[in-house]
């Protein structure tokens, strides 16, 4: 048996501080039938890197196990098999071995086959392409790398019999012993699936039933839990506290489900209209409704009602500027230490900020631009709410505020995309 595997990562080099998110392995016979098959996302307990290569965000790997949780379900799964292959299969074993290191394991000197130097070079989706190998897949996610490089060995293989008979005749790798962990592994469908999947303190907010308040009691509960969804909202994630307070202020002023269904909704409304303001919604912008309204109860297909109630009122002279305060109103961080980390997702003129652009952007705009977080610090940006970076850990140690990035161009008074 050949264990084909594949790894997705936070960067390119296992040997500074990147990390495996996700990972894959598919075990084949000498036809290229699949045996079975492993695939698990992995918390790599620091920043994802280049999301928009592998598709993640810290959010899909918030609840995945750690590598060390999986090491001794990944070598009871390749238990018997006598090498292993891969897609420049030298890069996804550097990464198996620093990971093994990094829990004082020896990942041991097997037999690799690599299916990108068998088939002459090129990216997995042109070598199948060239050996007439189906790939419609998602690419580099990790499972559909796995399956597409396992049929394309099985092709290059029976092309190359002495290679193929070479292989068969290896004695089964040697593992070192780890004792079994129980884990429960959490695939990329998986994660995707939670995600669709209504917070549990919406639900309970939206299933109130108490009787409706007087005009003036309900327009006043309404603004004063508006701005706590704004301090809420401001790095983007509604944690668990954070969802059991706005449920315990919600009890305490006898607000309704229905009545916070409605503040939600207009929440997110006033939202659109600030996206609106320039007469078109980014993709940024509309990840971060999407975002926000999941967080609020809204479906995926509220979000286009949505976008045309803030139309409409926007053509009927109503103005974005009753668009949520978003934690700051422009002017409100002169003067202000700020940080940033992670990789940044939004635009300026159509052009991607990069770190150096947004620091030099933050100091024009007034404010004092460090790179390390001390207690000093008032404000920490990141492009991914949950985004597990060593200076998002020690924000959150000290109580600093965390805002997400589009929040925080925002309340600088800047459009961004």
């Amino acid at each position: 048996m050949i264990a084909v595997i594949d790894v997705e990562t936070t960067g390119l080099n296992p040997y500074r501080h990147d990390r495996i998110v996700e990972l894959a392995a598919v075990v084949i016979d000498q036809d290229g039938k699949v045996i079975r098959e492993l695939a698990t996302l992995v918390n790599p307990e620091r920043d994802m890197g280049p999301s928009h290569i592998h598709g993640l965000t810290a959010k899909d790997v918030h609840e995945a196990p750690r590598f060390t949780d999986i090491a001794s379900t990944l070598t009871e799964f390749l238990d018997g098999c006598v090498a292993v292959a891969g897609h420049n299969v030298r890069f996804d074993l550097s990464f198996l071995t620093a990971e093994f290191d990094r829990i004082g394991r020896a990942f041991p000197d097997c037999p690799s086959l690599c299916t990108m130097q068998l088939a002459g070079g090129g990216n997995l989706a042109r070598a199948c392409s060239d050996y007439g190998v189906p790939f419609d897949g998602q690419a580099h996610a990790a499972l559909d790398d796995a399956r597409a490089a396992a049929q394309l060995l099985a092709v290059l293989l029976r092309d190359a019999p002495h290679l193929s008979a070479s292989v068969l005749a290896l004695p089964p790798i040697r593992w070192s012993p780890i004792p079994h962990a129980p884990v429960r592994l959490l695939t990329r469908h998986e994660a995707e699936r939670r995600h669709l999947q209504p917070p549990s303190y919406i639900e309970k907010l939206l299933a109130r039933l108490q009787p409706d308040l007087p005009a003036d009691v309900q327009d006043a509960a309404a603004l004063a839990y508006t701005a706590l969804l704004d301090r809420a909202l401001a790095d983007r994630h509604v944690d668990e506290d954070e969802g059991k307070s706005l449920l315990e202020i919600a009890t305490k002023w006898s607000m309704s489900g229905q009545l916070v269904q409605r503040i939600h909704r207009e929440y997110v409304v006033r939202l659109g209209m600030a996206a609106l303001t320039d007469g078109t919604v980014s993709d940024t912008e509309r990840r971060d409704l999407l975002h926000v309204g999941r967080m609020l109860g809204l479906s995926a297909t509220d979000l286009d009602s949505v976008l045309a109630e803030g139309s409409r009122r926007l053509a009927m002279g109503q103005v974005a500027a009753a668009a949520p305060v978003q934690a700051e109103r422009p002017g409100g961080l002169t003067g202000k230490c700020v940080c940033f980390t992670g990789e940044c997702q939004c635009r300026v003129n159509g052009r991607s900020l990069t770190r150096d652009m947004a620091m030099a952007l933050a100091a024009r705009h007034g404010m004092v631009v460090t790179e390390s977080v001390t207690k000093k610090l008032d404000v920490l940006v990141v492009a991914d709410p949950l985004t597990q970076s060593g200076k998002a850990k020690k924000a959150r140690q000290y109580g600093i505020p965390i805002m997400h990035e589009l929040v925080f161009w925002r309340a600088l008074g800047l459009n961004v995309e």
